[in-house]
């Protein structure tokens, strides 16, 4: 650790320790995506993630019903519509990863905006 950081530690009071302690995880990914679906937003993290599994399902049907398609025409349909599926799942991934992250920016700008105030 750098020495602002052992200085930040020591300067938050225990009321902005269980502030950054409630969110911010460095436990891991998992961790992230679990504490994001409570707190402020959560609503939309839930659907999001709801989404991804819809969509994660319509993906995996898509592709059974591709390999068992009798038509070239019903290969090519299925195949569209996994790719799309595939598609609509990366574009929510992407954003619900943006939210993290940006939750994860907002604790540590809290946590300097707090050592800058006792400055």
């Amino acid at each position: 650790m750098s020495d602002f950081d052992d200085r930040l530690k020591t300067a938050l009071s225990a009321e902005d320790e269980k502030y950054v302690a409630d969110h911010l995880d460095e436990r891991g990914y998992y961790a992230e995506v679990l504490s994001s679906l409570k707190g402020p937003g959560s609503a939309m993290n839930i659907l999001a993630w709801v989404g991804i599994f819809i969509f994660s399902g319509i993906l995996v049907y898509c592709l059974v019903m591709a390999f068992q398609a009798e038509t070239t025409r019903a290969l090519i349909l299925y195949a569209a519509f996994a790719i799309m599926a595939n598609s609509a799942q990366i574009a929510i991934k992407l954003w619900a990863n943006m939210r993290i992250n940006r939750r994860a920016m907002m604790v540590e700008l809290h946590k300097l905006r707090l050592e800058l105030a006792r400055s």
